[in-house]
């Protein structure tokens, strides 16, 4: 079951501010398929960079809370086509 835009961005905002609190290190975009999105079209390391996704009421819902997140610093993701499916990751840079 979709959540509200509202409740989403409450979702993401808490998630980024448990890992630092800066949106310009995360990226954030909608897909039909947010897994697909994240793990193979961004290359998002499903064990250690953190992401998360939620579907939206609709692809225009899914929109609202991108550029929301968008105005708060975060970068587009690579996306295949625009959809219901919000999501956002950050990529941890190993040491070297």
């Amino acid at each position: 079951m979709a959540d509200s835009i509202q409740q989403i961005k409450f979702a993401f905002a808490s998630y980024v501010k448990e890992f630092g609190a800066d949106f310009r290190e995360w990226s954030v975009g909608t897909a039909d398929d947010a897994c697909r999105a994240l793990f193979e079209d961004n290359s998002v390391n499903e064990t250690s960079d953190p992401w998360l996704w939620k579907p939206a009421l609709s692809p225009a819902a899914a929109g609202m809370i991108q550029a929301f997140l968008e105005r708060h610093g975060a970068a587009p993701a690579r996306t295949p086509a625009p959809g219901p499916e919000v999501f956002l990751f950050r990529r941890i840079r190993e040491e070297t």
